[in-house]
């Protein structure tokens, strides 16, 4: 059930990037992505809910999992946020995202064992570090798909090129960037402080590929932050510095994983 459930959300997320790129962003296709999203959502959840009654556990620090939260998490978080950002455009873009990571992460679930945490894993601080640093890698690749929006419509309109994609105002994806930026940011930096208590509570060096790397993307991100928050700064610098943020923080999610540089 679980991974029916999972490949089914999949399934959902890829149709609605399909029915966004073939219908566009207004009127019933627009709708038609929300829905497409919804439901998709929904049966992630239902996987989840019978992922944790697994026997024996898939631990929700593993890898696989994580993976598969994260997806979850952008597609839920870009749900809740049209009712104030209201920018549709990008929810094709945020279906195909979270299909392949979905997908990636169903694969990854069938080929690896699962474990059943030991005296040293799991617990509260796991946990927490998880679910924070996920739900701010949640919200900054929604941050990240706003600011690479603003950058082609922005250079769409500076040369007079006749638009490959049908986007919101530059305005409506500033508001989105900063809304996500804002909310993203302070998830992550919970997410890497309680990283580090995790490990100390287990007695184990934190200064792992994946720290340092999470790190890197975490000082990168004080650049957008400072201009977009803090000084309230619109325009292409922000939005270059939340997507470069955004690539940094993927490797240190992904890339060191499938590189075998960290843990």
């Amino acid at each position: 059930m679980t991974h029916l459930a999972c490949e089914l959300a999949a399934a959902l997320y890829l149709a609605a990037w399909v029915v966004g790129a073939l219908t566009g962003t207004e009127g019933r296709g627009a709708r038609g992505v929300v829905w497409l999203l919804g439901v998709g959502a929904l049966l992630h959840a239902v996987g989840f809910v019978d992922l944790h009654r697994q026997t024996p556990v898939v631990p929700l620090e593993s890898f696989p999992a994580a993976l598969s939260l994260i997806a979850w998490l952008t597609v839920v978080a870009y749900l809740f946020s049209l009712g104030i950002a209201r920018i549709r455009a990008v929810g094709a873009w945020v279906g195909g995202v979270a299909g392949v990571i979905t997908l990636l992460a169903e694969l990854a679930l069938r080929w690896v064992q699962p474990t059943v945490p030991g005296p040293q894993s799991g617990g509260a601080w796991s946990h927490a570090h998880v679910l924070l640093s996920t739900a701010g890698f949640s919200l900054l690749a929604l941050a990240s798909l706003a600011g690479l929006a603003y950058l082609t419509k922005e250079r769409e309109l500076k040369y007079k090129r006749r638009p490959r994609f049908v986007l919101p105002s530059l305005e409506g994806l500033d508001r989105f960037e900063h809304l996500s930026l804002s909310l993203g940011f302070p998830l992550l930096s919970l997410g890497v402080v309680t990283g580090f208590v995790w490990c100390a509570d287990r007695g184990e060096s934190p200064w792992t590929g994946h720290t340092l790397w999470l790190l890197g993307a975490w000082a990168v991100y004080l650049l957008p932050v400072g201009r977009r928050v803090v000084r309230q700064q619109r325009g292409r610098l922000p939005a270059r510095g939340v997507v470069l943020g955004f690539v940094v923080l993927t490797f240190s999610y992904i890339g060191v994983r499938l590189l075998g540089t960290g843990a």
